[in-house]
């Protein structure tokens, strides 16, 4: 199908649109988790296909920044519609383009743990940090990544360490209480 090449105003309005619809859309799965048969299920998945289908549209043309900004848009639906292996590809597309780029190196993250690559994983959590620094919430699944690759004492550095900066995470505290607890047991 041979489509009008579009400004690049053009083309970005519509990417921004797109990935707005996106993350409305990714807010509605929230919303609609343990409806598994809902009929609103099934149209958000009917227009997530339909977003990937005009984003592939727009890889034909693009270039540069908006084919990163494409990518990472088509790893967001790839990765929302459970194809694991199309978002990893589309997200280091992305990533060769924007490599410092920590959104797409924090969602990349999350879908390698879930697809069980956490070798991959811990490198873009590491690049994340180095270039977005540290909150709460990356210590914590830095630590809980650190901890299932096997090492306890290094989860117990990264939480303490986590703690030393943001005394008040509940989150980190618990999983520091509960690695303790769990050595005590022993």
């Amino acid at each position: 199908m041979c489509r009008p090449l579009l400004t690049m105003s053009t083309q970005k309005e519509q990417l921004l649109k797109l990935t707005e619809e996106i993350v409305e859309l990714s807010d509605k799965l929230d919303e609609l988790e343990f409806e598994e048969q809902s009929k609103e299920r099934f149209v958000v998945f009917r227009r997530l296909r339909e977003i990937g289908d005009e984003l592939l549209g727009h890889k034909e043309t693009a270039e540069g920044d908006d084919l990163a900004y494409t990518n990472f848009a088509l790893g967001s639906v790839a990765s929302l519609l459970g194809y694991n292996d199309k978002a990893e590809e589309a997200y280091d597309k992305a990533l060769e383009h924007w490599p410092d780029h920590i959104g797409i190196l924090n969602e990349a993250y999350h879908l390698l743990i879930e697809a069980g690559k956490h070798k991959k994983a811990k490198s873009y959590i590491e690049r994340s940090m180095k270039h977005g620094g540290e909150t709460p919430d990356i210590m914590y699944n830095y630590a809980s990544l650190t901890a299932h690759m096997g090492d306890i004492n290094e989860e117990r550095i990264i939480l303490i360490n986590a703690l030393a900066r943001f005394p008040h995470d509940r989150g980190c505290k618990a999983l520091l209480k509960q690695i303790e607890s769990g050595e005590q047991k022993n």
